[in-house]
């Protein structure tokens, strides 16, 4: 797929989480199960449950979460995109909840996800190491990445994440082996990021950053 993908659906996301969090209910257990990774046959760094989209739907209209578009003659990359950013997003907030401080694991303005597993690399030994695994995943949009951001936020006990920064990182890195340039910026953070001649960034990119800076 060629160019940019349509971040319509981003926008509309991060739109809804800077307003509210996800609502609560049973679907949260179902959504902790969510933390596979694709098939080895399979290119992109996205979760195995987008293969599912009929289940990821119904438990994302219990969490009083917008939909993606219809598909149409949408491209493959695109939907992937669309159903990864949806699919994190609810998973990492279920993997948060049952330690998140007041009971709520969506703070908007709060810690970005890479700040939340930076702040892991403090928390002895073997989660500096596995935090330090997922960003390198990240960074190369390894097809286990998503998955790693997913076990590491149940690891990052008594945290809340901004959700929006959850959302652009898994709409950027779904699909392909390359990092997904974005020309809009919904999340509320990294305000400089389209300070650039091509106007366009890369969540992982901040993300990282983030991570540097919290494990310093």
């Amino acid at each position: 797929m060629r160019g940019l993908l349509d971040e319509t659906y981003l926008n509309t996301l991060c739109g809804h989480l800077a307003e509210r969090p996800p609502a609560r209910g049973a679907w949260l257990e179902r959504a902790r199960g969510w933390s596979s990774p694709p098939s080895d046959r399979c290119q992109g760094a996205w979760l195995k449950i987008v293969t599912s989209p009929h289940v990821l739907y119904e438990v994302a209209v219990d969490a009083g979460m917008p939909l993606p578009p219809g598909t149409g003659d949408t491209h493959p990359l695109q939907l992937v995109a669309q159903d990864n950013m949806l699919a994190t997003t609810l998973a990492v907030y279920a993997a948060l909840m049952p330690t998140a401080p007041g009971g709520e694991a969506h703070l908007a303005g709060g810690p970005s996800i890479g700040t939340i597993i930076g702040s892991l690399t403090k928390r002895g030994p073997t989660h500096a190491v596995t935090a330090r695994a997922t960003i390198r995943e990240i960074a190369r949009s390894g097809r286990p990445a998503m998955s790693r951001v997913v076990h590491d936020a149940g690891r990052a006990r008594g945290s809340r994440v901004d959700l929006r920064t959850v959302a652009a990182l898994s709409f950027a890195v779904a699909g392909s082996h390359r990092l997904q340039r974005l020309a809009t910026n919904p999340t509320g953070h990294w305000p400089n990021a389209l300070a650039t001649e091509q106007s366009v960034w890369e969540p992982a990119t901040e993300v990282i950053r983030d991570f540097t800076a919290a494990a310093q």
